[in-house]
């Protein structure tokens, strides 16, 4: 018979409804436990979910329910100590919400921590599961717009909130190569704040893979696109993404005279990489969205930032 997970969420705000979604898909998880600091919002989500208990104090919940999994859904400067505090408790499964956090020193802390305890940290990229970006992998690998070349990526949004999606998906699209360098310009004039750190006013990047294959990333809440928005050059042909369009994904290849509009296969991305998590769990087989992995994001996001305080070119890794 196969372990049911019992499953407790930290943050009972708008996120944890997704992950809440990803739950409900995954026989073998059970959401047990909530936490959160405001208590109505706590026995919302108890009700609206079937949930048992609620908890405003987290630790409590940590200490009494014996938890296989936690879902962490604050805010970025509380991600650090909530997993630390969660492996220390003996979590096998930490789902941490992006940004990973807000300095590179609490990655290394979480990894460490993580390390230590044996437990699975997974940070919420889930865009990799979504049926447009996997797709648009798809087609790379097989050569449908022959060699890759150029990925551009524009997001209307903040660089810690939405363009560590950004970056996390022109990794995927780039085989998860090693990144040589990145130059970056940021505009925080406005001095905005989201979720507890500066937002920008507009950002751009642009970053060279050691296999030679560059990519350019704009984003920023004066950013004229839409969401999120991607177009994927390749020797032989193209591919476009819209994640606000009701034909999110087209496809100009090898020998095709007009856009070509391939099928998807939608599945809910947070069940996809929840399922990803228990398999980790289980098998010791690392995860595609691993801590390790999310620190490489974290990584470029700085160094966006410290490009654009040095005005210069920026090597990685960052020393």
């Amino acid at each position: 018979m196969n372990k049911v997970y019992r499953v407790g969420i930290i943050g009972c705000g708008g996120i944890s409804r997704a992950h809440a979604g990803g739950y409900l898909g995954v026989p073998n998880a059970k959401m047990v436990a909530v936490a959160d600091i405001n208590e109505e919002n706590a026995k919302k989500f108890c009700q609206d979910y079937n949930v048992e208990r609620y908890y405003t104090d987290y630790v409590k919940m940590l200490e009494n329910e014996s938890l296989d999994i936690v879902s962490i859904c604050t805010w970025p400067p509380l991600h650090c100590e909530m997993t630390v505090r969660s492996a220390e408790y003996g979590v096998k499964g930490i789902l941490c919400e992006k940004p990973m956090a807000l300095n590179l020193k609490e990655c290394d802390m979480m990894i460490s921590a993580c390390d230590k305890s044996k437990s699975v940290l997974v940070i919420g990229h889930q865009r990799r599961f979504e049926a447009q970006y996997v797709k648009a992998k798809e087609l790379i690998n097989s050569g449908a717009i022959g060699d890759l070349i150029m990925i551009r990526n524009i997001c209307r949004g903040d660089l810690l909130s939405d363009g560590t999606h950004n970056i996390d998906l022109i990794r995927f699209y780039a085989d998860d190569q090693p990144i040589e360098w990145v130059f970056g310009q940021v505009d925080d004039r406005q001095k905005r704040t989201r979720y507890g750190h500066d937002v920008e006013d507009s950002s751009i990047a642009y970053i060279l893979f050691k296999n030679g294959v560059r990519a350019f990333m704009e984003t920023g809440l004066v950013t004229p696109a839409t969401y999120q928005q991607a177009f994927i050059d390749g020797t032989e042909g193209r591919i476009d993404i819209n994640y606000s369009s009701e034909i999110p994904i087209r496809v100009k290849g090898k020998g095709d005279a007009e856009w070509q509009f391939p099928e998807l296969v939608r599945e809910n991305p947070f069940k996809l990489e929840i399922v990803e998590m228990i398999n980790s769990i289980e098998t010791g087989k690392e995860h595609i969205l691993s801590g390790r992995q999310g620190r490489i994001d974290f990584e470029v996001l700085m160094a966006v930032y410290e490009s654009s305080r040095r005005r210069a070119v920026v090597n990685l890794p960052l020393i």
